[in-house]
């Protein structure tokens, strides 16, 4: 196989967009335009991209304007440059329509992990036409506190700034998942089962941390937007869209939050929706201990999409 890395410029301001490319060495089956979660960056799915690419299948995934290499300086970790939501969206469109161009007469694909599971489900709104299936990993829940943290942050970046860190958003947001494994004595605990892989995770220095008050509104307004009904038009009901829950992931509220967000689907057009649970597993599914299984059912379900 063969893994490229290349950067684009931001169609919403011209920032340098970094992108990971990962292609099969044989025939390509299709493609898969993949987006990473929250506090993390794109070469944590590159074990992922590889066995997709194994069997057939082109990836890419950028880091989201302010994670991983996708900024100006360190000191912007977390910070969107005020582009927001709508300018993560600009910068995955992009990257999907050059996928497009680029691979023309293949069949496309959608993966997204958490925050970026909110991302695809409004990628969907207008491009599930252009696509073959979607897998959303460890899709949040909806929040119905969601419009009253956007009003919240909007006046508190006025007075503090976009760029402040701000601790109090930080709780509002991830309180109720630390809360779940707090006997832990971590809090990430929540993320993964094994202890190891979380304190890999906390000691990677471009994982965790707080946001800016700029990347929280992005957060949650990709929420707001992902689950407003009312936006999804002229979809492509045939289309399958298949959700991967842990049972035990606060933040997707386990095969509750799952079935749900099945309905919410369905409702919005999506008459394939379905979801699949893992017994056990935390957030971050693919890279529980047993995820190698996630994998494979992915690339299982992709294969029966072709």
């Amino acid at each position: 196989m063969k893994e490229t890395s290349f950067t684009f410029a931001s169609p919403a301001d011209g920032l340098d967009i970094h992108v990971l490319l990962v292609e099969p060495t044989g025939d390509t089956k299709g493609t898969i335009l993949m987006a990473h979660g929250v506090m993390e960056y794109k070469e944590r799915y590159l074990p992922m991209m590889r066995v997709f690419a194994e069997n057939g299948f082109v990836c890419a995934m950028n880091d989201h304007r302010g994670y991983g290499k996708s900024i100006k300086n360190a000191d912007d970790y977390g910070y969107t440059y005020e582009q927001g939501a709508n300018g993560m969206m600009m910068d995955t469109r992009a990257l999907g329509n050059w996928m497009m161009k680029k691979y023309y007469g293949k069949k496309h694909f959608l993966y997204g992990h958490s925050m970026g599971a909110l991302l695809a489900v409004n990628y969907l709104k207008t491009h599930s036409k252009e696509l073959h299936g979607a897998i959303l990993s460890a899709l949040p829940a909806a929040n119905p506190a969601a419009s009253i943290g956007k009003q919240y942050l909007r006046i508190w970046q006025g007075i503090k700034g976009a760029r402040f860190r701000d601790q109090v958003t930080a709780k509002l947001v991830f309180d109720r998942y630390i809360n779940r494994f707090k006997a832990e004595g971590s809090q990430n605990a929540w993320i993964n089962s094994d202890p190891e892989r979380v304190k890999a995770y906390e000691e990677d220095p471009m994982c965790g941390g707080l946001l800016t008050i700029d990347g929280y509104r992005a957060l949650i307004d990709l929420m707001a937007s992902a689950y407003d009904a009312k936006s999804f038009q002229n979809v492509q009901s045939a289309m399958p869209v298949e959700i991967l829950a842990g049972s035990d992931d606060p933040c997707a509220n386990g095969e509750t939050g799952a079935r749900k967000g099945r309905e919410f689907l369905k409702s919005a057009g999506f008459t394939r929706a379905s979801y699949t649970m893992y017994p056990g597993m935390r957030h971050e599914i693919h890279n529980e201990p047993d995820g190698e299984r996630v994998i494979t059912d992915m690339v299982n379900q992709l294969m029966a999409w072709l």
